[in-house]
């Protein structure tokens, strides 16, 4: 074999070997380390829908009317209710507006005035004199709403009649919203990333901030400690209080045969996650995971005083992105309620809220560029460098088994 022939073959054989080692290595160990949360993090997102609460400005004001409170803590209001008589009543629109008439109150309370009354208007007189009309406004009940107008027309209110026949059912109202969430990595010690998580959620109805209606959803700073590689929460470096557990998101190369647990704000734990499909979001491949449970136990009792246990339904559908296991898109419906022993709930909070277009164009944007990091770098370059520095060898084994035959020959020759 000829020295630059020799020599040609043992630089190829070099570089075969060099670039095998390299993608080995590359992909194995090296690339691997790359595949973290980064710690330049500074992720948006806008979620818009809708709360539905328990409409405290009416549960309020039906409170503050101290003869509905009484009603309601006699017990009165049911037996009021269940009376034939009194409905009856209730739903004689032409009694209940004669029976707003000062006149007419004042005739009931002194019967002398009567007769006049009756005189100057006979429907009214007849509605006075009607036996059946007469017992029902003898009851002390009765007389007690028809002195407080105010406190009539709220048991006339559909809402406070369900309350009165049944105290577990609130009635609720729905307010459109905005939340805007920012995370931003604040420092990485060691494998753990903090990041800073922001929430702020805005009123639509009127553009207020959303704490001014219910404290519990005035703006939030919370400290999240995550584990740069596989996302999971570290539990015992947050503040207590505002711990959590589970992952942030998803893993990276998410795998479709893995529930992952995910954090649900409204329920205070992690639920499973599982793959339902694989689709696309604005031209982006992603896997939909879903978390659909009901009856979860919350482990507390209903605020509102009933004693009833709170329990938990969701349906969240998340669109995730599996090389770099980040979400682009999501829609949320939680509902927390209080449950009676028969089964029936009682809603005391729900959402109904989904990514904004624009969030989600962003984030298909952003994580686009990260998938084609991961895929070229992470998958093709070192598969491309194991692919050609194998071939190389081949050739330089190939081509060295040659020369050595035909060396062989001709010395036989």
């Amino acid at each position: 074999m000829s020295s630059p022939t020799s020599k040609t073959l043992w630089i190829t054989g070099i570089i075969g070997a060099v670039l095998l080692g390299f993608g080995s290595i590359w992909g194995t160990v090296v690339f691997q380390r790359f595949e973290k949360v980064p710690d330049d993090l500074n992720r948006q997102v806008i979620l818009e829908g809708t709360y539905t609460l328990v409409d405290t400005s009416f549960t309020t004001r039906l409170l503050s009317n101290e003869t509905v409170a009484g009603i309601a803590a006699s017990g009165a209001g049911g037996d009021l209710l269940s009376d034939p008589a009194v409905a009856g009543l209730l739903a004689n629109t032409d009694a209940m507006a004669a029976l707003t008439d000062p006149a007419v109150l004042a005739a009931l309370a002194d019967p002398t005035l009567l007769p006049a009354l009756a005189a100057a208007n006979p429907a009214i007189g007849a509605l006075l004199t009607d036996p059946a009309i007469l017992g029902v406004l003898a009851n002390p009940v009765v007389g007690a709403l028809l002195a407080d107008p105010d406190a009539l027309a709220l048991l006339l209110d559909p809402r406070t009649q369900r309350i009165l026949a049944n105290p577990a059912y609130l009635p609720t109202v729905e307010i459109p919203v905005s939340i805007n969430r920012v995370r931003v990595a604040d420092r990485v010690e060691g494998d753990n990333i903090y990041l800073t998580e922001t929430v702020t959620t805005t009123n639509l109805s009127d553009n207020s901030d959303m704490g001014l209606l219910d404290p519990r959803f005035a703006p939030s700073t919370t400290t999240l400690v995550v584990d740069r590689a596989d996302k999971n929460y570290i539990t015992e470096l947050m503040d207590e209080g505002a711990q959590r557990s589970g992952q942030l998101g998803f893993p990276f190369h998410t795998d479709k045969g893995t529930a992952y647990p995910s954090w649900i704000s409204f329920a205070f734990q992690p639920l499973d996650a599982v793959y339902v499909e694989t689709t696309s979001t604005n031209g982006l491949q992603t896997y939909t995971y879903v978390v659909d449970v009901e009856n979860v136990a919350l482990g507390a009792l209903d605020p509102s005083g009933t004693g009833l246990p709170l329990v938990f339904d969701t349906f969240s559908v998340a669109y995730i992105e599996p090389n770099t296991g980040a979400g682009v898109d999501a829609t949320v419906m939680d509902t927390v309620s209080a449950q009676a022993p028969d089964g029936s709930k009682y809603v005391r909070i729900t959402n109904n809220l989904r990514y904004s277009d624009d969030s989600v164009a962003e984030l298909v944007d952003e994580i686009e560029g990260l998938k084609n990091q991961i895929v070229w770098f992470g998958s093709w370059l070192p598969i491309g460098s194991s692919i050609v520095g194998g071939f190389l060898l081949l050739i330089t084994l190939g081509l060295f088994l040659k020369i050595r035959m035909e060396a062989a020959r001709e010395a036989q020759g």
